[in-house]
């Protein structure tokens, strides 16, 4: 049996795990203990109309925050994948498969540049991208990956040498992946190209694998705008506290926009040793964002990873008294076509306390 992870195909999420929820959606993050923020909301929205469920947004709407809900909210990494910020998967949406024979994890084919589902989007052309392109690219791209293996943790170990960090700054690691796939037809290569990040999903796939088959005692990690989550091996809940929006600049300064709390899966990079993890890598990063991290971003790694699976270690972090840095996009808090702008959190040290 391999122990190294590659990326097997493009695969809807119900033909990978038949046995899901009926009547549900997935999102990132711990569970809501009350109803999720507005970007979430339309982001789910948006995937219940894509399965079916309801014929417009507003319908969606309706089912999602009737009581009790007609269609359930739940966490995505509960369930074997892991979703980007406020995207919301559900049993028809095209996923990344990554893994081994031991353990396969799912993410969103991610289905183009802004407008995006990911960022809370309510544009129609979202949900178009997602259910035409992301088939294209999977008809395109299976056929290919028996001959031309994708393994996503050679390619994040090269695009870190090209400046990526693997979570914030992904374009050189969508580039070599794309690469990979010498017969890939130009009109698909072109359309992936156009998103720079198409690569994280995979990335993030990847990582939640290695957190699930490695020595590390942390099997789930991630934010849902409202609270930021751990979970640890062979615990059934989830570990939580209040997540404040990521701190960074604005793209917009000026722009009134108010921002979400910290979300998505993507922490499960971070966690693995890259993002916030790998920020000596991405000179575009610590230049950006020199206002705003802390003055021992390039050095705090070195406590708090550990050596044996590169994964942060929630004893060193603990024994430092130092929490991981993680990369995440800035959302506008009632969603938007694009994100306002892109900067990191550093968690609670409480929530990386192991359960007794």
């Amino acid at each position: 049996m391999s122990n190294t992870a590659q990326l097997t195909r493009m695969v809807r999420l119900s033909e990978a795990l038949p046995n899901l929820p009926e009547q549900a959606l997935f999102h990132a993050g711990p569970p809501y203990k009350d109803g999720p923020p507005d970007a979430v909301l339309n982001a789910a929205a948006q995937a219940a109309v894509m399965e079916g469920w309801a014929t417009d947004t507003d319908a969606a709407r309706g089912l999602l925050l009737q009581s009790p809900p007609a269609i359930k909210l739940l966490p995505a990494q509960d369930h074997g994948l892991v979703v980007p910020l406020a995207q919301v998967a559900g049993p028809s949406t095209w996923c990344v498969e990554v893994g081994n024979e031991a353990l396969k994890v799912y993410s969103p084919v991610s289905e183009g540049p802004a407008p995006a589902l990911r960022f809370g989007s309510i544009d129609p052309l979202c949900r178009d991208r997602a259910q035409n392109d992301c088939k294209q690219f999977a008809d395109h791209i299976n056929p290919l990956l028996e001959n031309a293996p994708i393994h996503p943790e050679a390619l994040m170990q090269q695009a870190l040498q090209l400046g990526d960090d693997g979570h914030a700054i992904v374009s050189a690691g969508t580039k070599l992946w794309v690469n990979t796939l010498e017969k890939l037809p130009d009109a698909t290569r072109e359309k992936i190209l156009t998103n720079a990040g198409f690569a994280l999903t995979t990335w993030m796939a990847y990582c939640s694998w290695k957190l699930r088959t490695s020595s590390s005692t942390i099997s789930a990690i991630g934010a849902n705008g409202i609270e930021f989550g751990v979970k640890f091996k062979n615990a059934n809940e989830w570990i939580t506290v209040s997540a404040p929006p990521p701190s960074g600049p604005r793209f917009k300064p000026d722009h009134p926009a108010q921002a979400l709390g910290a979300i998505g899966d993507s922490a499960v990079v971070d966690a693995c040793g890259y993002g916030g993890q790998a920020l000596k890598n991405a000179p575009t990063l610590l230049t950006e964002w020199k206002d705003y991290l802390p003055d021992d971003a390039t050095t705090r790694p070195d406590h708090i990873l550990c050596p044996e699976s590169g994964c942060i270690d929630p004893a060193r972090i603990q024994a430092a008294r130092l929490a991981p840095i993680i990369n995440l996009a800035i959302l506008d808090r009632q969603g938007a076509d694009t994100p306002i702008g892109r900067g990191h959190y550093c968690p609670p040290l409480s929530v990386f306390q192991q359960p007794s």
